[in-house]
């Protein structure tokens, strides 16, 4: 998709749909798309012009040529090569800067996720132990965060999330941050509750892959490689 201007919140909530909706929306009418997200059609048109396209089926083409370009054997290789192939990976940069910024007043730095994204949580903190700085990750839904006696300011708690949206990690941010801890989170898109409540926010955009109501298969592989940048990023702290 074409790079992403400043969208207003409706407009966001439309271009997330779109991202992580790709196979459907090549397949689906404008009115169809908009039904879907309770919003009228010109707010979908509007949406696709800040985006740079003319007409809804402009978009719905580049999709197609797109999912053709990208056919691979298996699925994790194709969404692997989607998120490295993204026009928004360039604005990374300027949150790695706002990132330094942050790490060159933080003390300690903790990693904070449930299920998979609590076993990525230890692999971030050990980088960043790699990288000389002190880190540790926790797992556990019920810490008992707010009893601690040392507070958490001077400190960084980076979160991961792939929905932004599960409960028990919603209240601990919310526990962290008003212990006075800056918030760093890692989600799927930046449209979400733990997004909102984070200092800064680093959204990798993939089709979420999920099975029942509780089995997330969606690729960790963005994860990986934003805690590798972030993990790389503190040794250039303050330049």
């Amino acid at each position: 998709m074409h790079t992403k201007q400043k969208l207003t919140a409706t407009q966001l909530q439309i271009y997330n749909y779109i991202v992580a909706n790709k196979r459907k929306v090549k397949d689906i009418t404008l009115r169809e798309l908009a039904g879907i997200l309770s919003v009228s059609p010109a707010s979908v048109v509007r949406t696709l012009k800040a985006l740079g396209y003319k007409h809804y089926y402009d978009l719905q083409n580049e999709i197609k040529e797109e999912l053709n370009r990208n056919k691979v054997v298996d699925d994790i290789t194709y969404q692997a090569q989607y998120y490295f192939s993204q026009d928004f990976l360039t604005d990374y940069d300027q949150k790695i800067a706002d990132f330094k910024k942050i790490a060159s007043k933080t003390k300690d730095f903790i990693f904070f996720g449930i299920g998979s994204s609590g076993d990525l949580c230890e692999y971030g903190a050990r980088q960043f132990v790699n990288n000389g700085r002190n880190a540790f990750a926790i797992g556990d839904p019920y810490y008992p965060v707010e009893l601690s006696r040392d507070l958490f300011h001077g400190k960084t708690v980076i979160v991961l999330s792939v929905s932004g949206e599960g409960q028990p990690t919603i209240d601990q941010v919310k526990n962290f941050r008003q212990l006075g801890a800056t918030i760093v989170s890692i989600t799927n898109n930046e449209d979400n509750t733990i997004a909102h409540l984070s200092d800064l926010n680093f959204a990798y955009h993939l089709e979420f892959k999920i099975i029942g109501q509780t089995i997330n298969l969606t690729t960790q592989v963005p994860v990986v490689y934003l805690l590798e940048r972030l993990s790389r990023a503190l040794n250039t702290t303050g330049q």
